[in-house]
C-alpha cells in the first residue's frame, strides 16, 4: 500500500512538472522588428496634428511591379513578408530590402520602389497618420 500510495504521488508530481514546462512553452514570444528615431535614410520625423489614426495596409507588387516616386505624409513603418523591393532616392541612393527586413519612411520623403523578385512582393505598411490626412502615398509630379 506504501508503495502504491508512494508511486501515486511520484506520479502526480511529474505530471504537476509536465504541466508547469507545458505552460511556459504557452507564454508568447515577443520580438522587436525595428525600431528607430529616424527613417533608414537618417531623417527625423514627426507625427502630423490632429486626432491621431494608425492604418495597417498589405500591398502585394507583382513581379517587375513598380511605385514611381512618391511620399507619404505620415512616418511609415514596413515589414517584407515575401520577395523583395528595390527602394531608389532621388540621388540615385538604392537599397533593397529582402523578406523579413523591416524599415522606416520619414513623411515627405521622395523614393520609388521596385518589386526585383522573381514572384509577387508582399509587404505590411503602418502608418502613424492623423484624421484627413488625405491619401497615404502622395505621387510626385
Amino acid at each position: 500500500m506504501k508503495k502504491l500510495i508512494a508511486r501515486v504521488a511520484f506520479t502526480l508530481i511529474c505530471l504537476l512538472y509536465l504541466s508547469v514546462v507545458h505552460a511556459e512553452n504557452l507564454k508568447p514570444q515577443i520580438t522587436v522588428l525595428h525600431s528607430s528615431t529616424k527613417s533608414n535614410a537618417g531623417e527625423a520625423f514627426s507625427y502630423p496634428t490632429g486626432t491621431p489614426r494608425m492604418t495597417i495596409a498589405q500591398v502585394i507588387f507583382p513581379v517587375g511591379a513598380k511605385l514611381p516616386m512618391h511620399t507619404h505624409p505620415a512616418p511609415l513603418i514596413v515589414h517584407i513578408m515575401s520577395g523583395e523591393l528595390s527602394s531608389e532616392r532621388p540621388d540615385g541612393d538604392v537599397v533593397v530590402y529582402k523578406a523579413g527586413d523591416t524599415f522606416i519612411e520619414a513623411p515627405n520623403s521622395p523614393h520609388k520602389v521596385t518589386n526585383t523578385a522573381k514572384r509577387p512582393t508582399i509587404v505590411y505598411g503602418v502608418f502613424a497618420g492623423a484624421e484627413g490626412l488625405g491619401p497615404l502615398t502622395v505621387f510626385m509630379k
